[in-house]
């Protein structure tokens, strides 16, 4: 059946005014030993499927144009240095315009998409007095809101610019601008005596940071700041683990990430790191579902409602599961993308993609990654996202941002929703093993469970999750981290979304990023609105997780907009490539020699790789060894270079 039209929504609405319930390619792989990083373009394989086309391209509840610009790339030095090498490393996330700024010890750069309003949008931009200069990456939503408060208060712009206003209400406000910031950016100012950088919320845009001697470097992306700063590996026995850095680190000595909620301050001696943001602690929010449900219907139409703010075609990423359905139930997008995995993949998810095509009424693009182009594209995934690959997805979510770019310039996802909602099945698994733990009946049967389960049954949940978080694989390097996360107040639901916010999801929103720089797209993650996340972290844990079922207000918010074949989906499976299968099958002798080159290079990844469809040890090698081909010994040049 197709989706009711979404409900004009606002926030705070009660009872009768609420939201109504309707019815119803690269050779490097592909010789063993030969070292030639030169991968070619990945076909995509697109498909049309199905569907009416219907409307504009579509920015339904799009009040106003947005930004005149899209993905951007920063770099900056407060020092001697080539800023211009810096920004050219980065070139792709900015092909059309380029920006250099330089006055006594400070450089600023930027490369930029141009989409409109190309000579007044120009960066690095001053502010509308010419006290500041700054060089901004990202998306304002609520600029407009901003800009009009800022006008009151005697500002005036010569832009249309999102950037204007940031600069503009670093002049009036100081840091404590960002609190009245609703978007996802990574910026820095320049006021004549320091540098001020701050990162959103959640971290959708990156930002890195290294000091060498008297310099002070940052940008974008941190092949950029290694056109400055010599490449050396910071690994040890968390890698094995985690499979990527916790930040502040990063992969490289003497690089940083600059946290998401972070605001650093450099004034030419010392550098001041200060959080601005934090995950609430509470109270609950002890509402009747039914409120909870439609304050998050509201929260979520609002925030759609701002990501649609734009001038430039808008489209979907659609898995077939509740997220991003609900996100097409709001937007109603013209055009959605999807994966097919090769036959026989659990993972596929393709028939229930189209389904909610369907009902969206929206042309169905739908492109496939075989075992040939997940080997051809790899070493180019590990030159974009600047470390070893984390998620056998890669080459899906880079396939399908390369395939959306053909078709709009933004792209809504549902990125977080499984971590703020309790939507894996680990979250099942602990919190029922919390039930049980509580029960009077089944006390004395404990040590029969840990005899079972582990040690850390029913008796240490941090340690559980960190099991579960690695299926049981590697050292306990890392778990002091998500101790640290679990002593917070709050769920047990709670710390393991903030646990997984911190260790994993820091690698998924980089691929996100990522993905679409690569093909100069812009990804928009609703679900990130840090007044989503906030009304989230205040849930009761019943609303996430309630016997089997995960993100369970979520479901009932969705309910009546979306399919209940949708909400009623309890069979997650995510965008899972067949990695396993093509390591053991066609790519094993690819995986086996990169495999040997990293022992080569002294480092060993444990277990061994012969136990299972999905080997995650051999895959780590592989991507590990990319990685110091490409950064280590090349420096992070560009393997198309």
């Amino acid at each position: 059946m197709p989706l009711p039209p979404p409900p004009a929504l606002h926030r705070g609405q009660r009872g009768g005014q609420g939201i109504p319930h309707p019815a119803g390619t690269g050779h490097l792989l592909e010789a063993a030993g030969r070292r030639v990083l030169h991968p070619l373009s990945l076909p995509l394989r697109p498909e049309r499927d199905g569907g009416r086309a219907q409307g504009g391209l579509g920015v339904p509840g799009a009040d106003a144009p947005g930004p005149a610009r899209l993905m951007c790339g920063i770099a900056g030095i407060h020092g001697a240095g080539d800023v211009e090498a810096m920004v050219r490393r980065i070139a792709h996330r900015g092909p059309d315009d380029e920006g250099v700024y330089r006055e006594g010890p400070v450089q600023l750069a930027v490369r930029r998409l141009a989409v409109i309003d190309l000579e007044t949008g120009h960066q690095p931009l001053s502010s509308p007095s010419g006290r500041l200069w700054i060089a901004f990456n990202g998306e304002l939503f609520t600029f407009l809101e901003l800009r009009r408060e800022l006008e009151g208060k005697g500002h005036r712009f010569r832009t249309r610019s999102d950037t204007e206003v940031v600069a503009a209400a670093y002049e009036q406000w100081g840091a404590d601008c960002l609190g009245r910031f609703v978007g996802m950016f990574a910026f820095a100012i320049w006021d004549g005596r320091q540098l001020f950088l701050a990162r959103d919320r959640l971290g959708e845009k990156p930002l890195f940071y290294a000091r060498q001697g008297g310099r002070f470097l940052f940008a974008s992306e941190i092949k950029a700041l290694l056109a400055e700063v010599p490449p050396e590996p910071n690994l040890d026995e968390r890698f094995a683990v985690l499979e990527a850095a916790v930040e502040p680190e990063t992969l490289f000595k003497s690089i940083y990430s600059l946290e998401p909620g972070h605001w650093l301050r450099y004034d030419g001696r010392e550098v001041e790191v200060r959080r601005y943001w934090d995950l609430p602690e509470g109270p609950v929010d002890a509402r009747p579902e039914a409120e909870l449900a439609e304050e998050l219907r509201a929260l979520l139409a609002e925030s759609v409602r701002l990501r649609l703010r734009s001038d430039v075609p808008i489209g979907l990423f659609l898995s077939g599961g509740l997220d991003s359905a609900l996100l097409g139930a709001l937007a109603r997008p013209r055009v959605v993308f999807t994966c097919r995995l090769p036959y026989g993949s659990a993972f596929d998810e393709h028939e229930h993609a189209r389904a909610v095509a369907q009902a969206l009424e929206a042309e169905q693009v739908c492109v496939t990654v075989t075992a040939r182009d997940f080997a051809r594209e790899l070493p180019r995934i590990v030159w974009h996202l600047d470390q070893p690959i984390a998620t056998a997805s890669s080459a899906a979510e880079f396939a399908l941002a390369r395939a959306a770019r053909e078709h709009v310039k933004v792209a809504l996802g549902g990125q977080g929703a499984d971590e703020i909602f309790g939507g894996y099945v680990r979250y099942v698994l602990l919190a029922e093993e919390r039930r049980l733990a509580e029960a009077d009946l089944l006390r004395d049967y404990h040590p029969l469970a840990r005899a079972l389960w582990g040690p850390d049954a029913f008796t240490d949940p941090a340690a559980r999750y960190f099991r579960l978080l690695r299926r049981g694989q590697g050292a306990e390097a890392g778990l002091d981290t998500v101790r640290r996360l679990f002593a917070r107040p709050g769920s047990l639901v709670d710390h393991m979304g903030a646990a997984d916010l911190a260790l994993t999801f820091p690698s998924l929103i980089l691929m996100n990023d990522r993905a679409a720089a690569a093909y100069g797209l812009e990804n928009r993650t609703p679900y990130l609105d840090h007044r989503v996340v906030e009304f989230a972290f205040r849930l009761p844990a019943e609303a996430k997780v309630r016997g089997l079922t995960t993100k369970a207000v979520l479901r009932r918010a969705a309910r009546g907009l979306v399919p209940d074949a949708v909400v009623d989906r309890r069979d997650k499976k995510g965008l899972g490539l067949p990695v396993g299968r093509w390591l053991a099958g066609e790519l094993r002798p690819l995986a086996d020699e990169l495999a040997a080159s990293l022992g080569r290079r002294g480092i060993e990844i444990t277990p061994a790789h012969d136990r299972g469809e999905f080997d995650r040890t051999l895959f780590t090698k592989v991507s590990l060894e990319l990685w110091f081909r490409t950064f280590i010994d090349r420096g992070g040049e560009s393997p198309l270079s």
